[in-house]
């Protein structure tokens, strides 16, 4: 190349860079006949009908001038491609392309080409070693392992199949093996793979008979926001839990625009019967959730140490739009009233129906929960404002913590006493917390000789620090159980959250009388606790204004947590049934009207469901008229003569029989309630194992609609975790489809 060429320096892992087999001066006077004619023909057009080639590092660009336009013009590439420079030619230069190409063909002849493969062809490959074809067995097992298990599974670059060390790996692992290129497996491979596990979420859809839905916004390290859906089902007795969608969002992330995807996801899997609840939170909660939240005392800690354990999903989103989830999945707060157990003997078995309907909800498509976790979470948050009391004594503690991250020596010393003190990750309050219980459980005599021994003295802890510090971990001890328990996968979560709520709250109330340097902070998780799930204490039957805590309704959470779906899946999770009521330390009459009611409801569900699985009940407004009209006839029906009848009293007799069996029909539920309640097995699962489910065929049938909704949005998080994890910050380059593809095959590698 001329001068201006030499200088050029572009990068030689490109696939794409064209190699130069000569070296030419262009004189400013050439024609575009002697270009070609020239005895020295060049291998790529850009050389052949290009000069003075500029490199923009900036932009990881090129450009170049041709020779053969009349009018100077510079051709723009990427930096280590030529195609447009080739296209140029071709398309404004046509006959002297056509020229150039005919001549480079005679040059690049097979026995020259031949010639300078040979010896390339002798090092890569012995005469009795052939290469594997595209279309060999082994060759494609080992390119789907390549791909499945090291790029897909364990997050490896994409690069990984053009590095020389791996390279001679595989030539280790089969000498045959034919490297798998780059560029086949992003465009062909990934893709293929994708669509098959595409084929596969379609069948888990259609097998489901009910679906739950979480769903979230995350943001990459470029602040570029994708939009997740994940999807829960119980399918054989097993939970089952995939990712349907992760795709990339732009512009503003407005509720209208995520419903808009929302329904796309849905009407593509077919699945908008199915879907029993969405589990989720607006713009605000999860920003309110992920924040960082630190225990008093605990921000030292984090100083210059912020990023040894911050989660890759810590940012969930990057808009401060309070309508990223709007209220379109609301549901009005009163739609549901339960009564007593109703006596089946005295009403028709339409009666008896349509009543069990009218206590329940009137619209059961779809209704949105709040994220259990992040619920648990902003109460936890709002208590620790009231924690000052307690600061110094969590200072030591969090002074002690990061003394044993820091220091060897007094790590060292923790070794010989087989103590280990967890790193607090700042996202994470409860992870803070188990470093405070962790520290509380060493000897107190033998910590303070440690930090005495090596200078620490003003980190000793004294009785009072040790009292303070025991009612801190009384007061949250339930609250971190609460949260690990609800982000369970492969049992029921739902049915964790009233007994859980019910159980914090009478132990706040205990401990309210009992604390001695906490009681701010415990008026004050009392407090938010009543704000947030105090919907669902009603429910219980919870009297508020006995313990003299104020509190401000908060709306977003208030309602929301009525709904009966926290009544109804403890008592089909076995641990729970009604056990949670009844040995709690309410009144013999509440638990007496609270069993009741979960009775009730239980019954009205199995009614429902049955009279749906018997297509009795159905949208179609012929059968709406014909049950609407049967009062009507029946009014009417005595100015009608009757006819008379040889066998009438017989008849009679047969008729009034045939009336007692509908109103009959159904106490099997009740009886099957009460043999379930009864039923010594306390497993979790005995309504979802095949086995031991058989014996309550109805209940079963619930359990599996109501035990597949999860407790929190774990799920999804899970997600933007590992997604999180493929876009480390050396691949940060890597394009959005890219990361699409692999997240979702990454998550769903189960499904196959």
């Amino acid at each position: 190349m001329n001068q201006q060429n030499s200088g050029v320096d572009t990068p030689s892992s490109n696939d794409d860079i064209e190699i130069e087999e000569a070296v030419r001066t262009i004189d400013p006077t050439t024609t575009s006949q002697n270009l070609v004619s020239s005895s020295t023909i060049f291998k790529t057009a850009r050389d052949q009908f290009f000069e003075d080639l500029q490199t923009e590092v900036d932009r990881n660009s090129w450009s170049a001038k041709c020779l053969l336009c009349t009018k100077p013009k510079r051709v723009i590439e990427k930096q280590g491609v030529t195609s447009n420079f080739t296209r140029h030619v071709r398309h404004y230069h046509k006959e002297e392309y056509e020229k150039w190409l005919n001549e480079s063909n005679k040059v690049n002849s097979p026995s020259q080409t031949n010639k300078i493969t040979s010896h390339f062809s002798k090092k890569s490959c012995s005469p009795n070693r052939a290469l594997y074809g595209s279309n060999h067995p082994r060759q494609m097992e080992l390119s789907l392992a390549i791909v499945n298990d090291l790029i897909i599974t364990m997050g490896l670059p994409l690069s990984i199949v053009e590095r020389p060390a791996f390279i001679n790996f595989m030539r280790k692992v089969d000498s045959k093996f034919n490297i798998v290129n780059r560029r086949t497996i992003t465009r062909k491979t990934i893709p293929t793979l994708y669509d098959k596990m595409h084929d596969h979420l379609i069948t888990f859809c259609s097998t489901a008979t009910f679906l739950s839905l979480a769903l979230d916004i995350w943001s990459d390290r470029r602040m570029r926001s994708f939009f997740a859906i994940t999807a829960h089902a119980i399918i054989g007795g097993n939970f089952k839990t995939y990712v349907l969608c992760f795709v990339p969002l732009w512009g503003t992330h407005s509720g209208a625009v995520l419903l808009k995807k929302y329904e796309e996801i849905i009407n593509k899997f077919d699945i908008k019967s199915k879907i029993v609840r969405l589990i989720t939170d607006n713009a605000a909660n999860n920003i309110n959730a992920f924040q960082n939240i630190v225990i008093p005392g605990f921000e030292k800690y984090f100083i210059e140490n912020d990023d040894d354990g911050i989660d890759e999903y810590a940012n969930d989103s990057d808009t401060n739009d309070d309508e990223v989830l709007s209220d379109e999945y609301d549901y009005p707060p009163d739609q549901l009233s339960t009564t007593n157990l109703l006596a089946t003997s005295d009403v028709a078995s339409e009666d008896l129906i349509q009543e069990s309907i009218n206590r329940l909800m009137e619209n059961t498509e779809i209704f949105r929960i709040p994220c259990f976790a992040h619920s648990l979470q902003l109460v936890v948050k709002d208590g620790l404002k009231e924690a000052k009391s307690i600061v110094c004594a969590l200072e030591k503690v969090s002074a002690i913590a990061k003394l044993a991250h820091t220091s060897t020596k007094f790590a060292e010393k923790l070794d010989l006493l087989k103590v280990s003190i967890p790193r607090a990750v700042i996202t994470r309050w409860n992870s803070q917390f188990m470093t405070v219980e962790r520290i509380l459980a060493i000897p107190t005599v033998e910590l303070n000789d440690i930090l005495g021994e090596l200078k620490y003295k003003h980190l000793c802890l004294n009785t009072r620090d040790i009292t303070m510090l025991q009612e801190f971990i009384d007061l949250f001890s339930l609250f971190a159980q609460a949260t690990t328990a609800t982000q369970s996968q492969n049992l029921p979560s739902i049915s964790i959250v009233a007994p859980s709520i019910l159980a914090i709250y009478l132990d706040l109330i205990s401990e309210k009388n009992n604390v001695q340097y906490t009681t701010s902070l415990c008026e004050s998780l009392l407090s938010s606790l009543l704000s947030r799930f105090g919907g669902l204490l009603e429910q219980l039957e919870i009297n508020f204004t006995d313990i003299n805590i104020s509190f401000k309704t908060n709306n977003k959470f208030y309602n929301l947590y009525k709904d009966p779906i926290f009544l109804l899946s403890p008592f089909f999770d076995g641990m729970f049934k009604i056990r949670w009521i009844t040995q709690s330390i309410l009144g013999d009459s509440t638990k007496e009207r609270l069993c009741g009611k979960i009775k009730q409801l239980v019954f009205d569900h199995c009614l429902l469901m049955i009279h749906e699985s018997e297509s009795l009940l159905c949208n179609d407004p012929k059968i709406k008229n014909k049950h609407q009209e049967l009062p009507s006839v029946s009014l009417s029906s005595s100015n009608i003569h009757k006819r008379k009848n040889l066998f009438a009293n017989i008849e009679h007799d047969l008729k009034n029989s045939k009336k007692a069996k509908p109103d009959d029909s159904y106490t099997y539920i009740q009886e099957e309630i009460s043999r379930y309640i009864n039923d010594d097995n306390n497993d979790s699962m005995i309504l979802l194992n095949p086995t031991s489910s058989s014996s309550y065929k109805t209940l079963a049938k619930l359990a599996t609609k109501y035990l597949c909704v999860p407790a929190t949005s774990a799920g999804v998080e899970r997600v933007f975790s590992q997604s999180g994890f493929l876009f480390r910050s050396h691949r940060a380059r890597m394009s959005r489809k890219t990361l699409e593809q692999l997240t979702m095959l990454k998550c769903n590698n189960s499904i196959a």
